[in-house]
Protein backbone atom coordinates (compact mmCIF):
# COMPACT_ATOMS: atom_id res chain seq x y z
CA UNK A 1 0.00 0.00 0.00
CA UNK A 2 2.71 2.39 1.04
CA UNK A 3 4.39 1.86 -2.58
CA UNK A 4 1.28 3.20 -4.35
CA UNK A 5 0.76 5.72 -2.14
CA UNK A 6 4.35 6.76 -3.58
CA UNK A 7 3.54 6.20 -6.75
CA UNK A 8 4.00 9.39 -9.34
CA UNK A 9 0.40 10.28 -11.15
CA UNK A 10 1.24 13.63 -12.23
CA UNK A 11 3.34 16.56 -12.91
CA UNK A 12 2.30 20.34 -13.05
CA UNK A 13 3.77 22.68 -15.03
CA UNK A 14 4.08 24.72 -11.85
CA UNK A 15 3.28 24.23 -8.54
CA UNK A 16 -0.87 25.10 -8.07
CA UNK A 17 -2.09 27.15 -5.00
CA UNK A 18 -5.24 27.37 -2.88
CA UNK A 19 -4.21 29.99 -0.35
CA UNK A 20 -8.22 30.79 0.31
CA UNK A 21 -11.34 29.30 0.53
CA UNK A 22 -13.24 32.48 -0.24
CA UNK A 23 -11.22 33.72 -3.31
CA UNK A 24 -10.83 31.89 -6.82
CA UNK A 25 -7.48 29.42 -6.54
CA UNK A 26 -5.38 27.99 -9.27
CA UNK A 27 -6.16 24.60 -7.78
CA UNK A 28 -9.79 25.16 -7.02
CA UNK A 29 -9.88 26.08 -11.54
CA UNK A 30 -8.51 22.93 -11.82
CA UNK A 31 -10.81 21.12 -10.17
CA UNK A 32 -13.65 22.46 -11.64
CA UNK A 33 -12.39 22.05 -15.30
CA UNK A 34 -12.08 18.90 -14.56
CA UNK A 35 -15.46 18.02 -13.63
CA UNK A 36 -17.12 20.18 -16.06
CA UNK A 37 -15.32 18.57 -18.89
CA UNK A 38 -16.47 15.19 -17.00
CA UNK A 39 -19.89 15.70 -16.25
CA UNK A 40 -20.17 17.56 -19.35
CA UNK A 41 -22.29 20.55 -18.05
CA UNK A 42 -22.63 24.50 -18.57
CA UNK A 43 -21.29 25.11 -14.47
CA UNK A 44 -19.56 22.42 -12.52
CA UNK A 45 -19.49 24.15 -8.88
CA UNK A 46 -17.10 22.82 -6.64
CA UNK A 47 -16.74 23.42 -2.63
CA UNK A 48 -13.54 25.05 -1.80
CA UNK A 49 -13.66 23.57 1.44
CA UNK A 50 -13.39 19.97 -0.10
CA UNK A 51 -9.75 21.44 -1.15
CA UNK A 52 -8.05 20.34 2.16
CA UNK A 53 -4.42 21.61 1.58
CA UNK A 54 -2.70 24.83 0.02
CA UNK A 55 -0.92 24.00 -2.29
CA UNK A 56 0.17 21.07 -4.61
CA UNK A 57 2.69 19.70 -7.07
CA UNK A 58 4.65 20.23 -8.86
CA UNK A 59 5.47 16.73 -8.56
CA UNK A 60 1.87 14.53 -7.31
CA UNK A 61 2.00 11.34 -5.78
CA UNK A 62 -1.36 9.28 -5.29
CA UNK A 63 -0.69 10.27 -1.26
CA UNK A 64 -0.99 13.86 -2.37
CA UNK A 65 -3.62 13.59 -4.03
CA UNK A 66 -5.86 11.57 -1.23
CA UNK A 67 -3.97 14.67 1.37
CA UNK A 68 -5.53 17.41 -1.04
CA UNK A 69 -8.59 16.05 -2.16
CA UNK A 70 -9.33 13.43 0.87
CA UNK A 71 -12.86 13.26 -0.09
CA UNK A 72 -14.55 9.93 -2.45
CA UNK A 73 -18.06 11.74 -2.92
CA UNK A 74 -20.60 11.65 -5.53
CA UNK A 75 -20.83 14.22 -8.63
CA UNK A 76 -24.48 14.45 -10.07
CA UNK A 77 -25.73 16.63 -12.99
CA UNK A 78 -28.75 18.63 -12.87
CA UNK A 79 -30.76 20.66 -15.34
CA UNK A 80 -31.83 23.76 -13.98
CA UNK A 81 -33.40 27.60 -14.67
CA UNK A 82 -31.30 30.53 -15.31
CA UNK A 83 -32.94 32.50 -12.13
CA UNK A 84 -31.73 29.20 -9.65
CA UNK A 85 -28.14 29.24 -11.63
CA UNK A 86 -28.16 33.24 -10.42
CA UNK A 87 -29.74 32.47 -6.71
CA UNK A 88 -27.08 30.04 -6.08
CA UNK A 89 -24.26 32.69 -7.36
CA UNK A 90 -25.91 35.14 -5.17
CA UNK A 91 -25.79 32.99 -2.13
CA UNK A 92 -22.33 31.85 -2.01
CA UNK A 93 -21.24 35.33 -3.08
CA UNK A 94 -22.87 37.03 -1.13
CA UNK A 95 -20.83 39.48 1.91
CA UNK A 96 -23.02 37.44 4.44
CA UNK A 97 -21.53 34.24 3.10
CA UNK A 98 -18.29 34.99 3.06
CA UNK A 99 -18.26 36.94 6.76
CA UNK A 100 -19.43 33.85 8.18
CA UNK A 101 -16.87 31.37 6.92
CA UNK A 102 -20.00 29.46 5.14
CA UNK A 103 -19.71 27.48 1.79
CA UNK A 104 -17.82 28.84 -0.65
CA UNK A 105 -17.38 27.66 -4.33
CA UNK A 106 -14.68 27.23 -7.01
CA UNK A 107 -16.59 27.11 -10.93
CA UNK A 108 -15.25 26.11 -14.25
CA UNK A 109 -13.75 28.60 -16.78
CA UNK A 110 -15.87 30.68 -19.87
CA UNK A 111 -18.36 31.09 -16.23
CA UNK A 112 -17.46 34.70 -15.15
CA UNK A 113 -19.70 36.15 -12.35
CA UNK A 114 -19.28 39.68 -10.77
CA UNK A 115 -20.53 40.48 -7.31
CA UNK A 116 -20.98 44.14 -6.12
CA UNK A 117 -19.80 44.47 -2.99
CA UNK A 118 -21.70 47.52 -2.02
CA UNK A 119 -25.08 46.54 -3.25
CA UNK A 120 -24.41 43.19 -1.49
CA UNK A 121 -25.97 42.01 -5.15
CA UNK A 122 -25.11 39.74 -8.58
CA UNK A 123 -23.96 42.16 -10.68
CA UNK A 124 -23.73 39.59 -13.60
CA UNK A 125 -23.30 36.43 -14.31
CA UNK A 126 -22.11 34.88 -17.97
CA UNK A 127 -21.32 31.47 -19.59
CA UNK A 128 -18.86 31.66 -22.68
CA UNK A 129 -19.73 35.64 -22.40
CA UNK A 130 -23.28 35.58 -22.65
CA UNK A 131 -25.94 36.64 -19.91
CA UNK A 132 -27.52 33.94 -18.52
CA UNK A 133 -31.17 34.24 -18.74
CA UNK A 134 -34.20 33.59 -15.68
CA UNK A 135 -35.71 31.10 -17.99
CA UNK A 136 -33.27 29.58 -19.53
CA UNK A 137 -32.03 26.23 -18.87
CA UNK A 138 -28.50 25.17 -17.86
CA UNK A 139 -26.46 22.18 -16.76
CA UNK A 140 -24.62 22.12 -13.71
CA UNK A 141 -22.46 19.45 -11.91
CA UNK A 142 -23.00 19.11 -7.78
CA UNK A 143 -20.83 17.25 -5.24
CA UNK A 144 -22.85 14.38 -3.12
CA UNK A 145 -22.25 16.56 -0.02
CA UNK A 146 -23.89 19.92 -1.55
CA UNK A 147 -26.85 18.37 -2.94
CA UNK A 148 -28.00 17.27 0.44
CA UNK A 149 -27.10 20.23 1.87
CA UNK A 150 -28.06 22.12 -1.00
CA UNK A 151 -30.83 24.67 0.75
CA UNK A 152 -28.15 25.20 3.59
CA UNK A 153 -25.42 26.16 1.33
CA UNK A 154 -26.69 26.82 -1.87
CA UNK A 155 -30.40 28.47 -0.91
CA UNK A 156 -32.17 26.23 -3.21
CA UNK A 157 -34.26 23.44 -2.83
CA UNK A 158 -33.84 19.56 -4.32
CA UNK A 159 -37.09 20.32 -5.92
CA UNK A 160 -35.96 22.78 -7.78
CA UNK A 161 -32.85 21.08 -8.57
CA UNK A 162 -34.76 18.59 -10.09
CA UNK A 163 -37.64 20.84 -11.82
CA UNK A 164 -36.70 20.54 -14.69
CA UNK A 165 -35.80 16.71 -15.36
CA UNK A 166 -34.36 14.21 -13.35
CA UNK A 167 -30.92 14.40 -12.08
CA UNK A 168 -27.63 11.79 -13.89
CA UNK A 169 -25.28 10.24 -11.30
CA UNK A 170 -21.67 11.12 -12.91
CA UNK A 171 -19.78 9.05 -10.74
CA UNK A 172 -19.69 8.07 -7.24
CA UNK A 173 -16.14 9.37 -6.73
CA UNK A 174 -14.74 12.39 -7.70
CA UNK A 175 -11.57 12.00 -6.40
CA UNK A 176 -10.73 8.88 -8.53
CA UNK A 177 -12.29 11.60 -11.80
CA UNK A 178 -9.39 13.92 -10.47
CA UNK A 179 -6.88 10.92 -10.41
CA UNK A 180 -7.83 9.45 -14.21
CA UNK A 181 -7.75 13.03 -15.65
CA UNK A 182 -4.49 13.62 -14.00
CA UNK A 183 -3.04 10.49 -15.33
CA UNK A 184 -3.65 11.41 -18.79
CA UNK A 185 -2.94 15.04 -18.58
CA UNK A 186 0.70 16.21 -17.77
CA UNK A 187 2.24 19.32 -17.47
CA UNK A 188 -0.74 20.77 -16.64
CA UNK A 189 -0.88 24.41 -15.62
CA UNK A 190 -3.76 26.54 -13.94
CA UNK A 191 -3.85 30.36 -13.53
CA UNK A 192 -6.35 33.01 -11.91
CA UNK A 193 -8.76 34.13 -14.67
CA UNK A 194 -11.25 36.58 -12.59
CA UNK A 195 -14.12 33.74 -12.92
CA UNK A 196 -15.35 35.04 -9.38
CA UNK A 197 -14.68 39.05 -9.41
CA UNK A 198 -15.85 41.23 -6.09
CA UNK A 199 -16.59 45.21 -6.80
CA UNK A 200 -17.55 47.72 -5.25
Amino acid sequence: MRKKILERIEKFAKKLMHPSRKVETELGNLFADIFKERADVDIAITGSGSIRLKEMGPIITLGDLIAVFPFSDSLTKFKIKGKNLRKIFSNFMSNENRVKDGEYYQVNRRVKAIYNETKNALESLTINNKDVQDEGEYTISLQGYHVDNCFKNLNITYEELTQLEQPKLITTSVRDVVEEYLRNHQNISSNIESRLTYIK
